[in-house]
């Protein structure tokens, strides 16, 4: 309670430095100035086009053109605009997952859904992973905050990631965009729009990215981390008459990563490790800030992304009549190495669990999946307003993972200082691997509706509800080697089987409109994710069970506002979320290795504060950011059966990983008021603060981050008639180094991921619009 109340002392002097400055903003402008407020931002948060300041959800918005000039330009970095918001980077694009309010699902299970919804153009991307690409011509990103139960249905849980693209023009026009960043970072977009014929609308736009990445693979020289990737997305609007509009977009998208690695960060005494490790590893320097790897296998994802979808609304007078189908692919390649070093087996086993093994991982999916939405709402202002419709969803995933192991069993050579050599002359060398193929298919069906009565000009009430039918199936098979269980494999193991369940998830509040300029609400959400089966390569019996429907009951009040003259929108929302049967990953050892499986962890709870802002203390001057205080935390772990690791009551009360209790953004915006005939100067800034934050739940001490802020600035140079500009970027100027994940690898060392923006660069963009 005491964070809390410091929550809100914080909460309010933001509040009052951000009023105070803006009427002291606002004083300062000559009486001949022209004066103007805040832009009106749109949102379609409740499938319809409604002002954000109306919506009675909490609910972030950035723009393209936020993202354009902060060089945020893929989900992994969104988290510096939206501070609800965290990203964890797998070692592939597979293993990602997003976090709201500290509540996501990170799994390698496959027949397990995300927490948090990615929708693009109406259109629900499945998997995490779908969407780790750049981003594409993006008119606005609207993160809504906390269970989206009634309208997005049961993948929501935790919130909802709605990606907007831009609309072709009703003119042509097009532009071409370079950009070029320290350590050979190019990206290279294009893109041309207008009309194609009467009543038919276009727009094409390509991307092309490449980044050598931040570390080095010592063993062969070969940098990692790094990228490219390559795209294009094409839409087309046709209007066949006044009251019908077809909307067809496809899009395609192809990635090779060469990262992320595992860099050890850090190795802790024991006897494998001072033995063997840390002089095997001697090319690097073992410490917080190492990015270096020594593997004799390089990281290596490549991804291909495709789809194509049909929008059709018909204008019936009173309601818009909306249909969504969409069909989507995945392609996911992954290789890894699982030993981290390039010498091993390079001893006999030293009587640690460990061992000395050489270890490598590759595996591939490939994913489909159909949806199909039908709704209609209510188009004019009345005394019920609604929003009606069904929607089908069908996923499959096919998967194979290796994972091959060689050790050393034997050898002739004298044990020296303890330790016995292997070498391919005097050695008896041992290689066994694990070969497991899965398919997991998931089909759902619900029914959903939304009412809002307007009782007043000033008072509403909302009410939803939705409706799920769930059915999750699999075979899986793995081939072993080895009839026993060896450094991170299961013995052979086959299994098929499929579980159903069904849903109700919906929401309840009140809305009223204090003036023209503040609106609050109160609401309260019933969430519903469900069922799920820890279907991974090391399945065993244990898993075919099922992994029960994660429920929520989720309160929210908040308070929208318009100040000074329009000048100020700051907007204010407390809530609480209390989950049960909560879908989590536990870490695990098979043979001394880590590994994870998918459990119901029992219940978890996620409160606090979060505020949004955005102001335009002058015509040339704004501020936009947010601030929020979460206490996200386990209420009561359930360990799972027949764990290997000791998982007791401490961690409960523990906090969530990725859930930091305190994070903050914002972003200042000037047009200098320098005159010149030909050109506009801008500068941009932004900071984003994060507080210390644990990776693992089961409180390894040694798997957080600590407290860090990260800031960027640019200027830019744009010609009055906006067709030119040219611009500076940097980023990261206190070179402030940070980890998006720490995983401990059983008690000796810990892994360390470092993203591209942990450290210092700068850049020059350049913009042509024609």
């Amino acid at each position: 309670m005491t964070n809390f109340k410091l929550c809100l002392k914080l909460s309010t002097a933001v509040i009052t430095c951000a009023i105070t400055t803006s009427a002291f903003a606002q004083e300062a402008v000559p009486a001949d100035q022209p004066t103007g407020g805040v832009q009106e931002i749109i949102v379609t948060a409740q499938k319809r086009s409604q002002n954000l300041q109306d919506v009675p959800l909490a609910i972030s918005v950035v723009s393209g053109a936020q993202l354009e000039s902060g060089n945020v330009n893929s989900a992994e970095q969104l988290f510096q605009k939206v501070p609800t918001l965290t990203f964890r980077k797998g070692n592939t694009n597979k293993d990602s997952a997003l976090s709201i309010r500290g509540v996501g699902t990170i799994s390698f299970a496959s027949g397990v859904e995300p927490s948090v919804s990615t929708v693009i153009d109406g259109v629900v991307y499945a998997r995490t992973g779908q969407q780790t690409s750049d981003f594409l011509d993006v008119d606005r990103i609207e993160v809504l905050r906390g269970p989206q139960g009634s309208l997005f249905g049961k993948n929501a849980s935790a919130g909802v990631i709605s990606i907007i693209t831009r609309e072709p023009s009703e003119t042509p026009k097009g532009y071409f965009d370079a950009a070029y960043y320290e350590g050979n970072e190019l990206r290279i977009r294009a893109s041309a729009s207008g009309p194609l014929a009467n009543g038919l609308l276009g727009s094409l736009t390509g991307f092309f990215s490449r980044y050598d990445g931040n570390g080095r693979n010592v063993f062969n020289n070969h940098e990692v981390n790094g990228y490219k990737h390559w795209g294009v997305r094409g839409k087309l609007i046709a209007e066949p008459s006044d009251n019908v509009k077809i909307a067809l977009i496809a899009d395609f998208s192809k990635g090779n990563d060469n990262g992320y690695a595992d860099s050890i960060g850090t190795v802790f005494s024991s006897a494998f490790n001072n033995a063997v490790f840390i002089p095997s590893l001697a090319p690097l320097t073992l410490n917080g800030k190492n990015k270096d790897i020594d593997n004799d296998l390089d990281p290596l994802t490549r991804d291909k992304n495709s789809g194509v979808s049909a929008q059709v609304d018909v204008d019936l007078g009173a309601a818009t009549l909306t249909s969504i189908t969409a069909y989507r692919h995945w392609y996911n390649y992954q290789q890894r190495d699982g030993d981290f070093r390039s010498d091993s087996p390079t001893y006999v086993n030293t009587g640690t669990a460990a061992g000395d093994v050489r270890s490598h991982d590759r595996g591939d999916l490939k994913f489909d999946q159909f949806t199909q939405e039908l709704r209609i709402a209510s188009s004019n202002p009345q005394f019920l307003e609604y929003v009606a419709g069904v929607y089908y969803y069908k996923t499959k995933e096919v998967d194979f993972f290796n994972r091959t192991v060689t050790s050393c069993t034997a050898s002739t050579l004298p044990t020296v200082n303890g330790l016995t050599p292997c070498t391919a002359a005097a050695s008896t060398f041992v290689t066994n691997e694990g070969n497991a193929d899965f398919t997991t298919r998931l089909t759902s069906y619900s029914a959903f509706g939304q009412l809002t009565a307007n009782f007043s000009d000033v008072f509403r009430g909302v009410a939803g509800l939705r409706h799920t039918n769930d059915k999750v199936g699999y075979d899986f098979a793995r081939r072993s080697t080895s009839t026993a269980a060896f450094a991170g494999v299961n013995p052979a193991f086959a299994s098929s089987g499929s579980i159903k369940d069904n849903g109700w998830s919906g929401n309840a509040g009140l809305q009223f409109d204090v003036n023209d300029d503040i609106m609050s609400y109160v609401s309260y959400t019933r969430g519903y994710k469900g069922p799920a089966i820890n279907v991974f390569f090391n399945m065993l019996a244990r898993d075919t069970g099922r992994i029960d429907p994660e429920t929520s009951n989720a309160y929210e009040a908040g308070l929208k506002t318009r100040l000074f003259d329009r000048r100020l929108t700051l907007n204010l929302a407390a809530f609480y979320a209390k989950y049960n049967n909560y879908q989590a990953n536990f870490l695990d050892l098979v043979a001394g290795q880590v590994v994870t499986r998918l459990t119901n962890a029992g219940t978890v709870s996620t409160r606090g504060v979060e505020l949004d802002f955005n102001a335009q203390l002058t015509d040339d001057f704004s501020l936009n950011g947010g601030f929020n205080y979460t206490d996200a935390h386990i209420n009561k772990f359930i360990c799972p059966t027949g764990a290997a690791v000791t998982c007791a009551d401490a961690i409960n009360g523990k906090p969530l990983p990725f859930a930091p209790k305190y994070k903050g953004t914002v972003t200042a915006d000037w047009r200098l008021p320098l005159e010149f005939e030909a050109f506009d100067i801008n500068l941009n800034s932004s900071l984003v603060y994060q507080s210390r934050t644990q990776f693992d739940i089961n409180q390894n001490p040694n798997a957080f981050q600590s407290a860090y802020a990260i800031w960027d600035a640019g200027i830019t140079l744009r010609t009055k008639d906006q067709k030119y500009s040219v611009s500076l970027i940097a980023k990261n100027l206190t070179d402030k180094q940070f980890v998006t994940q720490r995983i401990p690898n059983g008690t000796s060392f810990m892994r360390q991921i470092t993203p591209r923006d942990a450290e210092r660069y700068f850049g020059v963009s350049g913009r042509v619009n024609f």
